[in-house]
């Protein structure tokens, strides 16, 4: 009984590893993983990484491609629109209730984190985008809403490789600039306007919306291209 708890909590950390390396953009569509490089990386058997791998694909976070590896997804233009749908409505909410429960030190370490971001704009996209998703979870948590919490980090877990692509491809001044959305919200959750937050939440989301369509464009002229790793 003992061996088999460690082993479950074992596969649960590793399935807990990937999806957060999903959400935080580690991987980017296409990106292919064999079981057994993920075995090595993280010092495991293959079991426990299989297992982790199968709840992934079970939550189309993952597909296989093989009895042996894996791949991250290429959504279509249309699936990605939906899960920005999902966040637009999900997360504008969550800004609508932070709004009314934010407080000084509460803005003043969102204010650090979107200053920390901001930096890594100009020079690291990697973790620029990690700390996008920081800046995200952190209004998500002032909503005090964690199931609606929850909803959205498997809708991260599905956008976070394309969003990698986002922070690579848009122009540093615009993601660096003035008019950053983030900017915005900061300004509303200040003045405690829930209908500000809202929108300048979903605004901030729907920002990618012209680079998902160019994508798929590219996508559908370039099909079956993938990184292996392993």
């Amino acid at each position: 009984m003992v061996q088999k708890v460690v082993r479950q909590s074992l596969s649960s950390q590793l399935y807990e590893s990937l999806r957060l390396a999903l959400m935080n953009g580690q991987y980017e569509p296409g990106h292919r993983l064999t079981i057994a490089g993920l075995a090595e990386d993280y010092g495991t058997s293959i079991t426990p990484v299989r297992e982790a791998i199968f709840r992934l694909v079970s939550e189309r976070a993952l597909e296989m491609r093989a009895a042996t590896s894996v791949q991250v997804p290429r959504f279509s233009t249309d699936q990605l629109l939906e899960i920005q749908a999902v966040r637009v409505e999900l997360e504008g909410r969550a800004a609508w209730e932070a709004a009314g429960r934010v407080t000084p030190q509460d803005l003043e370490d969102l204010r650090a984190l979107h200053a920390r971001f901001i930096a890594a704009a100009a020079s690291d996209p990697a973790r620029a985008s990690l700390l996008n998703r920081d800046f995200h979870f952190a209004v998500l948590r002032l909503s005090g809403m964690p199931i609606l919490e929850g909803i959205c980090e498997s809708m991260w877990t599905l956008i976070g490789p394309f969003l990698r692509i986002f922070h690579v491809r848009m122009p540093v001044r615009e993601i660096a600039g003035d008019e950053h959305k983030h900017h915005e919200l900061l300004a509303a959750l200040a003045a405690g306007d829930r209908e500000r937050s809202r929108r300048s939440m979903q605004e901030d989301i729907a920002w990618a919306e012209p680079l998902i369509r160019a994508v798929g464009e590219e996508q559908a002229a370039n099909p079956g291209r993938g990184r292996a790793r392993g």
